[in-house]
């Protein structure tokens, strides 16, 4: 009769237990951000528990870390990027010599993981300013490489459960993937849904099933890409899962800046959305085109023809101007002198065009310009290096 009083009381302390979790759990709503392509990062509706902060101990030792460096004092960092972690984190490594892609285990935003280095050492001045700074604690080890494919596939099991809770519920929201925090005390499930959405009793089951802490985090497509990871229309790693820090920065009027074809299977990415790649020439696109004429703009060249810009080619650096007796010459950059006189008109119409667009006027009074300014770049190039490679001899004799 004791034992079974015991087991009943057991079983209550379980439930109690369970309900507990619940109960402790805080439902937070993050507003979200219209536009599509600038997504709030951590758009969501979720049920989290409580964050746990780090021990005092910790926080001293972190603290003394601090203290031993002076104001001014060059530190040199490199940066690791944790898997499903779509931003990469400096970690100190002092006088340690770390490889480009070395895995290595390192505190994280979400606890003790393998990361990977993602970036060359760079050095950065110490200041009290800035933030807590962490170093690398170990180079990943056999061990530490086991620990983290036990962790994967468990996540991978819980994901599975989640997607039979999911329809079991009939939620609309996509489950991308599964991370745990606070040493594995935490699942952290990650989703994407096309509005917000009420999951109550979906986490109450998963609580219940899974008996660990549970978060629901509603990310946007790019996020889900990034923290995913995938390989891109180009035959590379997807640049938001390896290199970028900030990503989504781009518009339509980078394409059209770009004159590229406006189809959405050229422009988009594997998220759906705009490609990230397209804000990479968008500055220098921008200076090619400041270079040359306006399309219809009346303007006036060296030679002193006037005329209406037909078309430009920014890679070539040309333009087509239209003369008043019709006729299409092409013209070099170097050609354009600036916007006609105030008393210049075009005819209404033009009943034939000659087309005479076969040579490039200006083009090799272009060339020589350029063969001038690159000989002069090599003198300077040649003169920086003789007098580098002085320095440094002559600090290796003293």
């Amino acid at each position: 009769m004791t034992e079974n009083n015991k087991d009943k009381d057991q079983d209550k302390n379980k439930d109690e237990d369970l309900t507990q979790i619940v109960e402790d759990s805080v439902y937070q709503e993050n507003s979200l951000i219209d536009g599509d392509d600038n997504p709030s990062k951590e758009d969501s509706l979720f049920l989290q528990s409580s964050e746990d902060n780090q021990s005092n101990e910790t926080q001293g030792h972190i603290q003394q870390k601090q203290n031993r460096f002076q104001s001014g004092e060059i530190l040199t960092f490199v940066k690791v990027r944790f898997p499903g972690n779509a931003k990469s984190f400096p970690f100190l490594i002092g006088k340690r010599k770390v490889i480009y892609g070395q895995k290595v285990v390192a505190m994280s935003d979400r606890g003790m993981a393998v990361g990977y280095i993602n970036s060359f050492p760079f050095k950065v001045p110490f200041n009290e300013n800035m933030e807590t700074v962490r170093s690398i604690t170990k180079v990943a080890t056999d061990e530490d490489l086991t620990h983290q494919k036990e962790l994967y596939q468990r996540e991978k099991h819980f994901e599975q459960v989640c997607k039979r809770l999911i329809d079991k519920h009939n939620v609309d929201m996509n489950l991308t993937h599964v991370e745990f925090t606070q040493f594995g005390k935490k699942g952290v499930f990650y989703f994407t849904a096309p509005a917000r959405i009420d999951f109550r009793e979906l986490v109450k089951d998963m609580v219940l099933e899974l008996k660990v802490r549970v978060e629901l985090r509603q990310i946007s497509v790019r996020d889900r890409a990034a923290a995913v990871g995938g390989i891109g229309p180009c035959g590379l790693q997807l640049c938001c899962s390896s290199f970028l820090s900030k990503y989504g920065a781009v518009s339509l009027k980078m394409a059209k800046n770009q004159d590229l074809s406006l189809a959405s299977q050229k422009l988009n990415g594997v998220c759906g959305q705009l490609k990230c790649c397209l804000s990479y020439e968008d500055e220098s696109y921008n200076e090619l085109r400041n270079k040359l004429p306006e399309i219809d703009q009346y303007i006036e060249t060296v030679n002193g023809e006037c005329g209406v810009v037909e078309k430009i080619a920014l890679v070539a650096q040309t333009f087509d101007m239209i003369s008043p007796d019709g006729v299409r010459r092409r013209y070099s950059k170097g050609q354009f002198k600036g916007p006609a006189p105030e008393n210049f008109q075009m005819p209404n119409h033009i009943d034939h065009i000659n087309d005479e667009t076969q040579t490039v006027i200006g083009i090799e009074l272009d060339l020589q310009n350029k063969r001038a300014r690159l000989e002069a770049d090599i003198v300077a190039f040649k003169t920086s290096s003789v007098e580098y490679a002085n320095q440094i001899f002559t600090s290796f004799v003293n």
